[in-house]
């Protein structure tokens, strides 16, 4: 896919989860404790090309209204072209890819669709 065509890239959310995080906590932890709340979240394209973009996120501890913030790199299959039709670096792409996922906003969607599959 073209760099320059991310911009009229339309993404739908798919899905969005929290992280089970059993295996981190190896032990009892103590009342009051410090707490993180992390998860993933998956969202494609509904038309050519048909693609698919994933990241994880954390919540925003600092957020009064329930916001979450990418963490790291996208997980990805998209491979961004130059002008030119030449591959990016890989770890250039997916930078590129970060930059557009911060772009718009995925956060309430992502948020709120992990508040509904978690609430019953």
């Amino acid at each position: 896919m073209h760099r320059q065509d991310l911009s009229g890239l339309g993404l739908s959310h798919l899905v969005s989860g929290l992280d089970d995080d059993s295996d981190e906590r190896g032990g009892d932890r103590q009342c009051g404790a410090c707490t993180t709340l992390s998860g993933y979240t998956e969202w494609v394209c509904d038309s050519e090309p048909r693609l698919s973009l994933g990241w994880d996120w954390q919540l925003d501890g600092q957020s009064a209204d329930g916001r979450v913030c990418r963490l790291g790199l996208p997980r990805t299959n998209v491979l961004l072209l130059d002008r030119d039709g030449q591959a990016l670096p890989w770890n250039e792409s997916l930078q590129v890819l970060a930059n557009f996922i911060d772009g718009f906003d995925w956060n309430t969607s992502a948020f709120q669709a992990v508040c509904v599959r978690y609430s019953n």
